[in-house]
């Protein structure tokens, strides 16, 4: 039997060779901008996590500069991947900092073509983010391999430091109650073409 894959929903990966040069000083960064700007993110169910979003945009900031153009040219290589041809247009970034029990709940950036999250301050015991499918559920679908990617009904990724994840924006995805005391640092990016 062949079978052809179609319908892709891809989520890619990269690490940022320099995370640990920048880590500390864009940590301490975003402990300064929380002191001193208010939390966005206004419209979300989740109202504990101080979030910049709507009140700080990160592209704008010069601190953030370097990872920014990193972060630009992994998203611009999955842009080309994808098949899109026109250049990038940088929407909104923010940072995120999810306290224990801390979560967001599922939503996605539909006004928007690619998406990614940044891992800054995290560990494989952090909250994970998952990811919807994007097929509606079928509810004649029979108890399933969860080990089968073909089946699944979501998936999620690991927070690890450096991390760069990348989707289209029409994903839904969520954060999952953060688990431990550890204070778990993301940077959410959208861009458009």
């Amino acid at each position: 039997m062949n079978i052809d894959n179609i319908f892709y929903t891809p989520i890619a990966y990269s690490f940022y060779p320099k995370h640990n040069d920048i880590r500390d000083k864009l940590i301490n960064h975003c402990y300064d901008v929380k002191s001193k700007v208010e939390s966005g993110g206004k419209n979300w169910l989740s109202k504990n996590v101080y979030t910049t979003c709507g009140t700080h945009n990160i592209y704008k900031d010069e601190k953030f500069k370097l990872l920014n153009n990193w972060i630009y040219s992994q998203v611009t290589e999955f842009k080309n991947t994808l098949g899109y041809s026109k250049e990038l247009k940088e929407e909104w970034a923010w940072l995120n900092l999810y306290n224990k029990s801390n979560f967001q709940e599922y939503h996605n950036h539909n006004f928007q073509c690619i998406s990614a999250i940044y891992y800054l301050k995290a560990n494989k015991n952090d909250g994970r983010t998952f990811f919807k499918s994007p097929l509606p559920a079928n509810p004649n679908t029979p108890n399933l391999d969860s080990n089968n990617p073909y089946t699944w009904s979501s998936y999620f990724t690991i927070p690890e430091e450096g991390k760069l994840v990348m989707f289209k924006s029409s994903l839904e995805h969520c954060v999952e109650a953060q688990p431990t005391n550890n204070i778990r640092i993301t940077l959410a990016y959208n861009y458009d073409i």
